[in-house]
């Protein structure tokens, strides 16, 4: 068989993180052009660099040199785990060969010694083919969902899985972080740890944490391999497409799941995202799929956060925490609190751009249809109603 090109992958590996450059490097045809390849969230990039037959060359001096063919079919060590703070670089090299067929190369086929040597020369050897001055072209391009279920990446277990929002309005203390997260627990075959976490504005974190039976995980990693999860964080939406702008409010959801990939490139907590472009994309139901498997764990927990159902824009903080009225917080995927603010919000800003000139030009006082009298603000203290 011949090599007539190799696919080179090279991960900055973090503690919780990754950070991914890809290329395809062609050793045979007419248009000798190499393409670098960087998937984002917001876009992917592809960068076009002239080729020479010097360089192809160099590339297969190294495989001569290192006999990597006979490294194909041998299983590799444990790829490094960083320290806390601290990162590794893994490399994958994926040779393919004129009868279609393909082969993967991780540099642990061999001695740690021979492995590590060979790897830096093959990274050295891409930057080198990847220098500026050798730049054709470069382009944005937003995957769709489709393209995004194409892609191929090898990632281990699901450990984690979490529903994450964010809100934010134009008055005090209207910004809102919620997360719901689920974890596997080492050494716990069968038991969840379930985790809530609010943050509202100046006001004090406000958390909860239990352990619980499930099988969430099992359903999640079916969900997963079924549906190719791990691609569609690169899904992204072309910014030239015109979007329904809100200046006053805005609200941000997405689903992470957490895969350990500490076997294939030794990152032990690596996240992906199912996010707004995925589900515009034909996703939604995925993402409701796996919001109702969360919040179902939640709900078979316990685990619960005491949220004020009084106004929370018109109190301090201490005012915030003595507030009697409250109601349990039970998850953020199917969330009717995050809906029942939201619209709060909106029709206080609907009816106030509705008032006449007259009344609003009113400083009298009002009576509110709570019960509350002589107010003179532009809402209600107790129930957050706006003046009319």
């Amino acid at each position: 068989m011949t090599i007539t090109g190799i696919n080179h992958k090279i991960t900055f590996i973090y503690t919780t993180s990754e950070h991914l450059m890809e290329a395809d490097i062609p050793f045979t045809g007419e248009d000798l052009v190499a393409t670098q390849y960087r998937r984002e969230t917001i876009y992917t990039e592809i960068i076009k660099f002239r080729l020479s037959q010097e360089t192809i060359d160099q590339y297969k001096s190294l495989i001569d040199s290192y006999k990597i063919l006979d490294w194909t079919g041998k299983t590799p060590a444990a790829p490094k785990i960083p320290e806390e703070g601290g990162s590794v670089i893994s490399q994958l090299l994926t040779l393919k060969f004129d009868d279609g067929t393909t082969s993967k190369i991780t540099f642990r086929e061999v001695s740690e010694e021979i492995g590590n040597e060979a790897a830096e020369k093959f990274r050295k050897l891409f930057f080198e083919t990847f220098k500026d001055d050798k730049k054709i072209s470069e382009e944005n391009i937003y995957p769709t969902l489709e393209d995004c279920r194409k892609l191929k990446e090898e990632h281990g277990p699901v450990i984690a899985v979490e529903t994450s929002t964010f809100e934010s309005g134009m008055m005090y203390n209207s910004n809102i972080w919620r997360r719901q997260t689920i974890e596997k627990i080492p050494d716990k075959e069968g038991i969840v740890r379930v985790t809530l976490y609010r943050k509202q504005g100046d006001l004090p974190e406000q958390t909860d944490i239990k352990e619980v039976e499930s099988d969430i995980f099992t359903k999640i990693q079916e969900i997963s391999d079924r549906e190719n999860l791990p691609c569609w964080n690169y899904a992204a939406i072309d910014p030239s497409i015109p979007r329904e702008i809100v200046f006053d409010y805005t609200f941000n959801a997405n689903i992470n799941i957490y895969y350990d990939d500490s076997l294939i490139t030794g990152a032990p907590r690596v996240m992906r995202t199912i996010g707004e472009a995925a589900c515009k994309m034909g996703g939604k139901e995925v993402d409701k799929e796996i919001s109702r498997l969360i919040c179902e764990c939640v709900e078979v927990s316990g685990a619960e956060i005491e949220v004020s159902t009084a106004n929370p824009y018109l109190y301090t903080v201490d005012q915030a925490n003595n507030q009697p009225e409250s109601i349990p917080f039970m998850g953020i995927g199917t969330n009717q609190m995050a809906a029942l603010q939201m619209q709060q919000t909106m029709d206080a800003m609907r009816a106030e751009s509705n008032t006449s000139p007259a009344k609003a030009q009113s400083n009298g006082p009002w009576n509110c249809s709570c019960g509350q009298t002589g107010l003179t603000g532009k809402f209600c203290p107790e129930c957050g109603n706006p003046r009319c």
